[in-house]
């Protein structure tokens, strides 16, 4: 018989559920195509769209030409003046509150289906910080989550850090006392945790004494996704071609760069797809001096295929992890492209955003009264924890660690459900 708790991990890319059986041993409720991990993805259908399609199937039917509203990495919007707006959505007006209850109601509606038993308490994951530099933020984004989950059915909720859940998933692994560094790269930021882990620390119910610093930055996939989108794709769009000279004073030019930013931004794509932007995008490419790269930048927010090219750019960004170059064919334009990608222009664009991940694991670690020599063991996870240039760079700064990397994409779920064991038991 399963408990009526639960662990979910509301990622930027993916999501996942924790639920926890007879004897509270977590366990991970099963999506689609069988894996423990749904992308947090959202597709509203034209014809219906208070009935939303969801993760790998909404993904499908947007890029295969469905009509409606696509919505990715809408985690993005939390700690912004977005989640107090309303978007546009078929013709109706939907608010981000609403549109994030759909997908978490789906999570639980998932897991009460297969556990066959009513959810009412949940933990939720967060990042140590929604935004940079925004302290009232983060209470604002907990606040915001907790209508969410409380309007989707959940009676009491309450939360807790990502890479906080992620050691106490890796503790179990644990037969002597270690003094850990989580580090938790997923989708949307990157966060950090110095604590102590071992047998004996598990049992306790109360770890504020073991956790000695937590740090984190809006640094993470979707940033990865848009340094390869501006370096390699969004030249062939027309970024950092020119105007026409100016016919009052001769002055020429570079495009605006605003257009090639939103359109390398998952959550932000929408957003040109307004009356007034593709207008601009009009003009921009009408005073072009090289129109025939714009063309194709029209082309794309004209026919709003910005989410099919970003999907593009995140596939070549994962081909890399394994081969050195790779081709990335744009064939849904008229005109299609071809981009040859190399691992090295990759790791070259996001060398400033893996810069400032790592200043903020050390600032972690100064926070903790650590050094990197005294790090015993290195928890790895997240989805851009992946990427080997990011990896390397962070594992060669502890010469002293073992490094723990089962369960990226579950590790932190799992965490969670234990953590729920304790609130809830």
């Amino acid at each position: 018989m399963y408990k009526s708790y639960c662990g979910i991990d509301f990622g930027t890319t993916n999501s996942a559920v924790s639920i926890l059986d007879e004897n509270n041993i977590p366990r991970q409720i099963i999506f689609e195509e069988n894996k423990e991990t749904i992308p947090t993805a959202i597709f509203f259908p034209e014809d219906n769209t208070y009935a939303p399609i969801f993760g790998s199937q909404a993904i499908q039917e947007y890029i295969s030409g469905g009509l409606g509203r696509f919505m990715r990495s809408v985690k993005r919007i939390l700690g912004t003046d977005l989640m107090n707006l309303k978007t546009e959505v078929n013709e109706i007006r939907l608010s981000y509150e609403d549109i994030i209850g759909y997908f978490i109601k789906y999570l639980k509606n998932t897991a009460e289906a297969q556990i066959g038993v009513e959810l009412e308490k949940v933990v939720l994951g967060r990042p140590v910080h929604f935004q940079d530099y925004a302290p009232d933020a983060d209470e604002k984004a907990e606040s915001f989550l907790r209508r969410v989950a409380i309007n989707a059915g959940f009676k009491d909720v309450c939360f807790q850090y990502e890479p906080i859940a992620a050691a106490y998933t890796h503790e179990q692994l644990l037969e002597k006392e270690k003094l850990a560094c989580v580090i938790d790269i997923g989708g949307g930021t990157s966060d950090f945790s110095v604590i102590r882990l071992g047998p004996n620390h598990k049992k306790q119910i109360e770890r504020q004494k073991d956790i000695l610093a937590n740090t984190g930055v809006r640094i993470g996939g979707n940033d990865f996704d848009r340094d390869l989108a501006i370096k390699c794709f969004m030249p062939n769009l027309g970024y950092g071609s020119l105007l026409k000279p100016n016919p009052y004073n001769g002055r020429i030019l570079p495009v605006p760069f605003s257009p090639y930013m939103m359109l390398s931004e998952w959550s932000s794509i929408n957003s040109l797809y307004t009356y007034k932007e593709k207008k601009n995008i009009e003009k921009i490419y009408e005073e072009s001096a090289e129109p025939q790269k714009v063309r194709d930048l029209l082309e794309v927010v004209k026919k709003e295929l910005g989410h099919t090219l970003l999907n593009n750019i995140e596939n070549g960004k994962i081909a890399l992890t394994n081969k050195d170059k790779v081709i990335s064919e744009l064939n849904f334009l008229q005109n299609p492209i071809n981009i040859k990608i190399e691992k090295k222009n990759f790791e070259e664009s996001i060398k400033q955003d893996t810069h400032k991940v790592i200043t903020a694991m050390t600032e972690c670690l100064q926070c903790a009264g650590v050094s990197y020599n005294d790090i015993e063991l290195l928890i790895l996870t997240g989805g851009s924890m992946e990427i080997p240039y990011i990896k390397n760079e962070i594992c060669r700064l502890f010469p002293n660690a073992n490094i723990s990397e089962e369960g990226k994409f579950s590790s932190v779920s799992s965490g969670l459900g234990m953590y729920a064991v304790r609130v809830y038991k």
